[in-house]
Formats: C-alpha cells, sequence, structure tokens
C-alpha cells in the first residue's frame, strides 16, 4: 500500500503547512517538486528567485514535457517504502492528472484557500523569502503569473478535498487531523 497526498494553492495559503503538519505528525517523508527546481538552479548558479525558479520551470517543461518535474517526484516515491509520502509543490493539472493516473485512488488532492488577500500577503511576509511578494500588488502580478505558467485553478479543480485555512494555526492543524483520521484511519494505529 503507497498512498500520496499532495496540495495545491496559490502563494501563502498554506499548502505546505498542511503537508507538514501531516508528515510531521505522521513521520512519513515530503518530497518537494520545488527543490528539485531549486537543485537545477543551484546546479546553474542561477539565484533561486521566485522569478527565476518560474523561469527555470518554464525552459524543462519546454525541453523535457509539462510532465517532467511530477515524473521526478513520481521516481523518488516509487523508490521508496513509505506507506504515505507527502508531495509539496504541485502547481499544475499536468502534476495532479499524472498524480491521479499513476497512483489513481492512492493519491489525495487537497485544495488549499485563503479568502483574504491581505491574510495571504502577511503570511508570504512572514516567511520572509526573497521569493516571496512584499505587496499586494506585487502579490497580485506573481498570481497572475503563476497562473499563466501553471494553471493552479486546473489543478485545484482536480482536489478532492478543500481546507479553508482562514483561521489560525490550531484551526487548521484541526482541520487537516480530522481530514487525515477519516482519509487514512490507519495511520493512527501506525503511531
Amino acid at each position: 500500500m503507497r498512498k500520496v497526498v499532495g496540495a495545491v494553492g496559490r502563494n501563502g495559503t498554506g499548502k505546505d503547512t498542511v503537508l507538514d503538519m501531516i508528515a510531521d505528525k505522521y513521520g512519513v517523508p515530503s518530497i518537494s517538486m520545488g527543490d528539485i527546481v531549486r537543485e537545477i538552479a543551484k546546479e546553474k548558479g542561477i539565484e533561486p528567485t521566485r522569478s527565476n525558479l518560474n523561469g527555470i520551470s518554464a525552459e524543462y517543461f519546454e525541453k523535457h514535457g509539462d510532465d517532467y518535474f511530477i515524473r521526478q517526484v513520481i521516481e523518488r516515491i516509487d523508490a521508496s517504502d513509505a506507506p504515505l509520502t507527502v508531495v509539496t509543490g504541485i502547481r499544475t493539472y499536468v502534476d495532479a492528472k499524472t498524480l491521479i493516473d499513476h497512483y489513481k485512488s492512492d493519491f489525495s488532492l487537497i485544495n488549499v484557500v485563503v479568502s483574504d488577500d491581505r491574510a495571504r500577503l502577511e503570511r508570504a511576509l512572514a516567511r520572509a523569502t526573497a521569493r516571496d511578494p512584499k505587496t499586494l500588488e506585487e502579490m497580485a502580478a506573481h498570481d497572475a503569473r503563476e497562473e499563466k505558467i501553471f494553471g493552479i485553478h486546473k489543478a485545484a479543480a482536480l482536489a478532492e478535498h478543500t481546507i479553508r485555512n482562514d483561521g489560525t494555526l490550531d484551526d487548521l492543524r484541526a482541520e487537516v487531523d480530522a481530514w487525515v483520521a477519516e482519509r487514512f484511519p490507519w495511520l493512527e494505529e501506525r503511531r
């Protein structure tokens, strides 16, 4: 039995936080599509800004196909004997569809949403990474650019579950825990 969970959503919605909660609580591995892109940037000596990483993604999609990065992720998952793996960095319909096609009902996609763009921006600012937007205008431009490159809304349409991250971290944790208990009750037995 090999199960895979991924999350999709716009910048600052808490996708990685949701998946980190699962990985940390249940001691399961996490594979980041973004890490694969960052590995390429490091090999090429390119600063890992969001714009540069988006450029690398676009270049590799053009050269190797829209499923290049997700194929790398699947290879890493399939080489593992972990019963559950979380995948961060799912952005495109192709990413989500490739995982669905490969793992069938053993793949679960969560759409993480935040109702207020100011709250998303505050979360992005709290991370304090160079790749995150600093203003609402920058965030809107970033959202438009990522939508054009990745078509995040198409991937989100494939999600089997939506988590609204409009409350506190404890609220989010409670919602994630409830979903995991329903979807993967055997995980609690392993703890």
